[in-house]
């Protein structure tokens, strides 16, 4: 295939991070619904509209979560396209494997409102989320290797994954502690500075 086939191959970046978006609105926008049926459910204007809140913090707690780590991931996705080339069909298969994800975690977050003490339901969602951020990193690494000059983002965005694959063995193995080791979320940028000096070494070692 000549280069200019291989151009016209090409999708740009502008028009993926659009589709992109689409995709991750409505994503959010499913994650909130469950909790809005849940007003009609159990109206009662001679009650307080408190214990809506206090019996159901399981699945509060699961939306704001899932929200939480879907922004994270979306502000990370736009990060990765910065002054992105023309970008390739392989980015664009990991990319839709990667809205799958996304599109399936208000999924495993409402199983989570329903059985909050499930071994599955547990593995299930911080799998989904392990997946989602190992396929974000893939999608980094491809990117980067497009660029002229390359970054120490395609090392630096594996914190979160990495994080993540340790929850999720941490809940085949202690399945009881539940979801407590998410909480090692918030050390992943902590770790990702961290590898960011073995990113730029890498990048210098390509650039020789």
């Amino acid at each position: 295939m000549t280069a200019p086939d291989r151009e016209r191959d090409r999708l740009g970046a502008e028009r993926l991070l659009a589709f992109s978006d689409g995709v991750l609105a409505i994503a959010l926008t499913l994650l909130v619904l469950p909790l809005a049926e849940l007003v009609p459910e159990v109206a009662d204007p001679a009650r307080s509209g408190l214990p809506i809140i206090t019996d159901n913090l399981a699945p509060i707690g699961s939306f704001v979560l899932s929200f939480a780590v879907i922004a994270r991931f979306w502000a990370a996705h736009h990060r990765v396209f910065d002054d992105a080339p023309r970008v390739s069909p392989a980015v664009v298969w990991v990319n839709t494997a990667w809205l799958f994800t996304i599109v399936v975690l208000p999924f495993p977050t409402e199983m989570v409102g329903s059985f909050s003490d499930d071994p599955f339901t547990l593995r299930f969602y911080v799998g989904t989320l392990f997946v989602s951020s190992a396929l974000l990193t893939v999608m980094t690494v491809l990117v980067e290797r497009s660029r002229p000059g390359a970054s120490a983002r395609p090392t630096a965005s594996g914190g979160t994954a990495g994080v993540l694959l340790l929850v999720f063995v941490v809940t085949l193995v202690a399945p009881q502690v539940g979801y407590w080791p998410l909480l090692l979320l918030f050390a992943s940028s902590p770790a990702e500075r961290l590898l960011r000096p073995l990113g730029e070494r890498w990048a210098r070692h390509r650039n020789d």
